[in-house]
Parts: C-alpha cells; sequence; structure tokens
C-alpha cells in the first residue's frame, strides 16, 4: 500500500477519492453560485484534487509512514528529502489535457503551493527523486492509482511554479484563487473526516420567518423588510439601536451560506446563542448536522462551557466551523477576513466567501486601518461574486465615500438607506467641563434608586472611580478589560442579568468595552467624552427602548480630563468631537441628529490632513499594492489582532490554580485532554500590553511553565476578582 498518512491509517488513493467525494458535492451545490467559475475551472479543480498527494508515493517519505507503522522499508536509491507537493506535479499527464498555457500554469500551482512553505525548491533534486526513486515503482503506483500518470518527469511544471499569480494578473489571479482555496478546502476537509459543507438544504432566514410568527408575533420591521426585499444586492444600512439588525442580516442571507461578523467576542457568543437556542437553527438534520458555528480566538472555550454535559463533540463541532462548513458561522473579522494581507494560504478564505453572503455589524467599532482593510476585502469579495451587507449605527463619511467609489465598478449594485426613530426619544444630554470623578456624589445618589451606569476612558480611571464609590456605597461593581478571562465572564453574565432585573438599583464601572458588546439598558449614564461615534454607541448603553422619562438628564458627559486622547482615540477626532459635543448640551438627542453629527465629524474633506485620514488612505494603498505570500495566516491575523499585548496570569492566581495545572498537563499524553488544559489555563490569564510591563517595572518570568505555552507569563502583581489585576503607578493611556 501507497500512504498518504498514517494517523488514522490511509492510503493515498483513499485520501484522493475522499477529496473527489467532497468535490462532487461543492459542485452539485455551488456551481451555480460560484459565478466566476467556469466549467473548465471546475475541471481544473477536479484534476488538482486527483494529482495532489501522488507525490507522497515517493519512498522517503513512504518510508517514514511505513516506519510509524513498522511496516518493512521500499529500497531507497536516492536519499535526499523532496516536498511531495513540488513533486507531485512531475507526475502530471499534460498531454491528456487541452487545457491553456496560463490553465495548466492554474492546475500547477494549485497542486504545487496546496502547503504553504516559504521555501524553495531544486529543480535537479526533484528530478533525481522522481528519476531514481519514483520510476521504479511505476508499476505499484499504477496498481493504486488508476489514473494516468506521466512517466517521466515533466520539469516544465517546474517553469510553471516560478512566478506565482498576483494581483497584476487581473481575471486570471481570482480564477487561480477559486482553484486553489477550494482545492485547500477539500483537501482539509478530507483530512479532517469532515463534510464538506453541512445543512446545505436549510435556509436560516426560515427560521427567523417562523422565530417572528412564534416568538415576536408582530410584523418585520422596516430594515428586516429592506434586507429580503434587497437580497440579490450590497447593502449599507444605517440603523439605530433596536431596529431589528440581527434578524435584517439572517433575512437578508437568506437560503445562502452566510457569515455574520462582529467586533467582540463577547457579542459574537451572544448571538450565537440567541440564533442557535432562540431562532433553533442548530442541529437540523436527523444526523444531527450542526447548522451553526462560533468562530474566534476563544470559541473552543465558549463551546466547551456551553455544553458541560457533553451532548456533542466539541473538538468535532469545532473543527467543522475550522473548515467552514457550516451554513452559518458567526465569527470575528480575523478569522474570515484577513485575506487581503495575501498572506501564504489565503484562497481558501476568499474561495469560501465566493459563494457565500458575509453581514459586517458595528462598521463604526473598527479603527481606520481595520475600515481599510475591510472595505478592501469587500472590493474582493465582490470580485469573487460574493455579497456583502454592512449594517452599522454610524458610518464614517470617509469610509461611506471610499465604498461608494469600489462598488461604482462592480456588477452587484450597492443599496443605501438609513433607518431612524426620531419619535422615539431616548437621550437627555448634559455636558460638564469637569473630571468624571467630581460626579461621585451624584453618582452615588443616583445609585440608591437607579440602575446607574458609568463609562471611563481608561482602566486606571475605572478603578479610581470604583474605589471612590465602593466608600460610600455597597452595591457597585467593576468591569474592564484586566480581569482573568474566566472572572471576565463572569462579570459580564452578572451586568446582563442585573440590567434585566426590573428596578433593582445599583452602579457598575466599565471601560470602553461595553459600548458594542454587551446587550444591556440602564436608567443613568455618566461617561467621559470620547470621539462622537464611541460616544453615541456609550449612549446606547441606557434607556434603549425609550420607554423610561427623559424629563431630566439622563446622560452626563465629563470633558475635564481628556484621557482618551491621542492613546485610544485619535487626536483630531477627539478634538472635533470636544466642539461638537457642545452643541447638544441640555438638549435631547434625535437619531437624525446623531447621524447627521457623525457625518460632519467624518467629513472626508474636513479630515485632510489629518492623522486618520493619513492612516486610511496610506492602508488602502499599502493593501492594493501588496506583494502577495510574503507572511503566513498567525501573521497576518497578529497584523488584525492588537499584537502590543501578552498573556499574564497574576502570580497568586499562578501558585493557587495554575501551576498545578501546567504539572497536570506535562503528564498528559491524550491530546485532547491536553487540549482541554490548555483552555482552563488561558482562562486564568489577562491581556495586557507590552509597554505596560517596561512603563510599570513590572515583574515578568516563566519558570514553571511549559515551552508549549510560550506566549504566557507569571506577573508580579496583585489581582482580586472585585478590582482585576492592578498596575502600580499612574498608568499611561493604555492602562
Amino acid at each position: 500500500m501507497l500512504y498518504a498518512k498514517s494517523n488514522p491509517k490511509e492510503s493515498i488513493y483513499a485520501h484522493t477519492s475522499e477529496l473527489l467525494k467532497r468535490y462532487e458535492e461543492l459542485y452539485e451545490i455551488n456551481r451555480k453560485k460560484y459565478c466566476t467559475m467556469s466549467e473548465t475551472d471546475w475541471l481544473l479543480l477536479w484534476n488538482a484534487a486527483l494529482y495532489h498527494d501522488i507525490g507522497k508515493a515517493e519512498p522517503v517519505f513512504q518510508n517514514k509512514i511505513r516506519q510509524v507503522l513498522n511496516d518493512p522499508p521500499l529500497p531507497v536509491p536516492f536519499q535526499e528529502t523532496v516536498r511531495h507537493n513540488y513533486l507531485s506535479v512531475l507526475f502530471l499527464p499534460f498531454h491528456q489535457w487541452s487545457f491553456t498555457k496560463e490553465e495548466k500554469k492554474m492546475m500547477v500551482q494549485a497542486i504545487g503551493y496546496h502547503h504553504e512553505k516559504n521555501d524553495r525548491f531544486d529543480r535537479d533534486i526533484l528530478k533525481s527523486s522522481f528519476l531514481q526513486n519514483v520510476q521504479s515503482l511505476l508499476k505499484e503506483i499504477k496498481t493504486e492509482f488508476p489514473h494516468p500518470i506521466s512517466e517521466k518527469p515533466q520539469m516544465i511544471s517546474l517553469n510553471y511554479l516560478k512566478n506565482r499569480f498576483t494581483h497584476h494578473d487581473g481575471e486570471l489571479f481570482y480564477r487561480y484563487i477559486m482553484v486553489k482555496g477550494l482545492l485547500h478546502r477539500l483537501d482539509h476537509s478530507a483530512s479532517a473526516g469532515l463534510p464538506i459543507e453541512l445543512a446545505s438544504g436549510y435556509h436560516v432566514s426560515e427560521y427567523v420567518d417562523r422565530y417572528f410568527i412564534k416568538e415576536i408575533k408582530k410584523p418585520k420591521r422596516d430594515l428586516q423588510v429592506f434586507a429580503e426585499e434587497n437580497r440579490d444586492k450590497h447593502i449599507l444600512a444605517l440603523a439605530q439601536t433596536g431596529m431589528g439588525k440581527t434578524e435584517a442580516g439572517l433575512l437578508w442571507i437568506g437560503e445562502e451560506k452566510g457569515f455574520f461578523t462582529l467586533p467582540l467576542r463577547t457579542s459574537i457568543n451572544a448571538m450565537y446563542d440567541r440564533v442557535k437556542n432562540k431562532i433553533g437553527f442548530s442541529n437540523i438534520s436527523e444526523e444531527g448536522e450542526e447548522a451553526i458555528g462560533l468562530l474566534h480566538s476563544s470559541s473552543m472555550d465558549y463551546l466547551d462551557e456551553e455544553n458541560s454535559e457533553q451532548q456533542q463533540d466539541i473538538e468535532v463541532v469545532y473543527n467543522q466551523t475550522r473548515q467552514f462548513a457550516n451554513k452559518l458561522i458567526i465569527s470575528t473579522i480575523d478569522q474570515i477576513m484577513k485575506f487581503p494581507l495575501y498572506y501564504r494560504g489565503f484562497e481558501k478564505e476568499l474561495a469560501t466567501l465566493a459563494g457565500a453572503k458575509v453581514v459586517i455589524d458595528e462598521m463604526q467599532a473598527y479603527d481606520p486601518r481595520i475600515a481599510a482593510l475591510l472595505i478592501r476585502a469587500l472590493e474582493m469579495i465582490d470580485q469573487v461574486g460574493g455579497r456583502f451587507m454592512i449594517m452599522t449605527a454610524t458610518m464614517p463619511h470617509l469610509y461611506k465615500k471610499e465604498l461608494e467609489r469600489i462598488m461604482s465598478r462592480s456588477r452587484i449594485s450597492l443599496i443605501q438607506h438609513q433607518f431612524f426613530d426620531d419619535q422615539v426619544l431616548r437621550h437627555h444630554i448634559r455636558v460638564h467641563d469637569e473630571s468624571i470623578l467630581d460626579a461621585i456624589d451624584n453618582i452615588e445618589s443616583d445609585g440608591e434608586t437607579k440602575k446607574v451606569l458609568v463609562i471611563c476612558n481608561t482602566i486606571a480611571q475605572a478603578m479610581e472611580m470604583y474605589e471612590k464609590l465602593d466608600e460610600k456605597s455597597s452595591n457597585v461593581h467593576l468591569l474592564h478589560a484586566r480581569f482573568l478571562q474566566r472572572d471576565r465572564s463572569i462579570k459580564e453574565k452578572a451586568i446582563m442579568d442585573f440590567a434585566k432585573k426590573g428596578n433593582e438599583p445599583g452602579i457598575w464601572v466599565t471601560t470602553q468595552l461595553v459600548e458594542a458588546s454587551l446587550d444591556i439598558d440602564f436608567d443613568r449614564l455618566y461617561t467621559e467624552l470620547s470621539s462622537l461615534d464611541s460616544l453615541f454607541q456609550r449612549l446606547g448603553r441606557c434607556n434603549r427602548k425609550g420607554e423610561k422619562p427623559i424629563n431630566v438628564p439622563n446622560v452626563h458627559v465629563y470633558t475635564a480630563d481628556e484621557t482618551g486622547r491621542g492613546g485610544i482615540y485619535d487626536k483630531d477626532i477627539f478634538d472635533r468631537s470636544k466642539k461638537m459635543i457642545q452643541i447638544i448640551d441640555g438638549t435631547v438627542l434625535k437619531e437624525s441628529s446623531k447621524m447627521q453629527m457623525i457625518e460632519t465629524l467624518y467629513d472626508e474633506d474636513e479630515l485632510e490632513g489629518t492623522e486618520f485620514k493619513k492612516v486610511f488612505r496610506n492602508t488602502l494603498y499599502e493593501l492594493k499594492h501588496m506583494s502577495p505570500y510574503e507572511i503566513d495566516s498567525r501573521q497576518a491575523q497578529n497584523l488584525m489582532r492588537d499584537i502590543r499585548q501578552v498573556q499574564v496570569i497574576p502570580i497568586d492566581i499562578f501558585k493557587n490554580e495554575a501551576f498545578s495545572l501546567f504539572e497536570h498537563y506535562e503528564q498528559l499524553s491524550d491530546l485532547k485532554e491536553k487540549r482541554r488544559i490548555r483552555r482552563e489555563i488561558t482562562r486564568l490569564s489577562v491581556n495586557i500590553y507590552h509597554s505596560q510591563i517596561k512603563y510599570h517595572e513590572l515583574t515578568v518570568w516563566r519558570n514553571g511553565i511549559p515551552a508549549d505555552f510560550k506566549d504566557i507569563f507569571v506577573a508580579e502583581c496583585p489581582y482580586s476578582f472585585d478590582k482585576g489585576l492592578e498596575l502600580k503607578d499612574k498608568p499611561d493611556a493604555f492602562s
């Protein structure tokens, strides 16, 4: 037997057959949806799947597997190790095909680079390996692989591998992306023993319709009807809180494969839970197909928590989503939209989105660098035939104009509409030229009878506020980003439960992490000034439905400290926000006024010369002129995340809990159990900035931490469930 892998033991023929089964399924489901793929391209993909692993027949590779399986070794005249993906292209029977030169190059590069390594091939070594090692095995190869192969090394294939396809190749580049990207999907799915598509015959919009009939029992709102009526279009919908954006996005997805993205993990988890358990789009077939997937950096932890009774194999559920098999996936953008960085293997992401619909929720939550990457991603999705819907409370004018420019060349219309209701009045604004710390007495007094939310720009300010309030009140709580992941989850659940408990009074002190991530509704909001778009998001945490009295101010904005200027919010945007906020002092703010103010704040011409516009424009330019294949997937993900952060475990937590887990981990051999322990350890960590280690003279070390946990350190600083990780001295703006 010629082996493809040892665990589980599988032959090259069997593995290839699994790819071809998935090809048939993919073709049946998507041949009409992948509008950029011709029948010729599907044939190229078939051949790429058929021949992608034939290079594994080479005896050096075979002997590595045979050694593991205790099989006798094959004779090896030529001892050099070669990569099977490069060797596979030498087997291609070009004389059998009538493909053009460019099409042969597409197929060769799809096969040759289906394992992306930052390495080069050696022509002479590959040729010698084929002539000395492979040719003597041709009879056996033909017996086990009943398809035409070349008996002489097709060295022209190596010429096709030299100059990789790039965006300069125009249409050919996108044809190649589809062939190579789908080959990745077929190979990864077959190797994992997973279906290529799950629940393909089930449609999320039908489940939403049932949810309206059985649970909501009200007509669909304007935004939701608009989404249904424009399913074949790209959509930009500006909509205030309470317009039913989640249902609108799902109704727009309709019968298609969908990806729904949100900026924060907490909101993603909440939406996943809602769609799965309330709308019921989960485990929908007799075979137990999981229709919905959850994808972010700690989604395994959440799935493990939510399925503590182990009714499902979490590893299987998670891997299905990693392979994009689910009909609907709720995700952060870094998991599915990093392809504009052209990392090695980016084609899989983009090819998957070609036949799908993507919802971008809360566009205003992204900084200008990430916003530029998103807009570039939407342009590329459009070019391969996918569709997108942006739903956002506010959309900077600068972003909107750029989107309109690139979509003016699209064959799919971009439809825009605003949805706001000025009849619902929610916020009576009072602006104070004071520090928020000067409001302690008012906050404490309000907290005796009302639900009071306090939002500070920095953790340092939030901690100081909490300490002062804690001296006066027994019902005050603190939430920020510097809690253990485990404790933060507990606190996030607690604040949401508190917000739902009728008239129970109390005070929660938080940071900007509550702006878009938590479904909470308070009676009073005390907040530091931030950029207007961020500030208006904060307002959405107070009197969300407009059912509470606004005869007196229910929102108090404090402008004196400027804690967020420069470190968190762009200086120019912050300064413009500070001037504009004075206009609405003492007024009841209408939804239409919010949108007009954001339009003015981010006006393209008004921002000329600012750092904000410069970053946005420079990022767009760099993305459009980026050289492909220079970084790997992990590097691309780090560029989209905040790579200034590091995970630390507070010293007391390390001694009392983590150390024994690390010891247990070292003794384990079962990979599944090791992954479970790893998740437990990660939940005992806190993310802090690299700069804070030096700034606060924080002592960190790794003694007692296994090498597998190279990104985790122990921090010698106090930690408590009430206050979180405490850093000494007065921190900078990122603290």
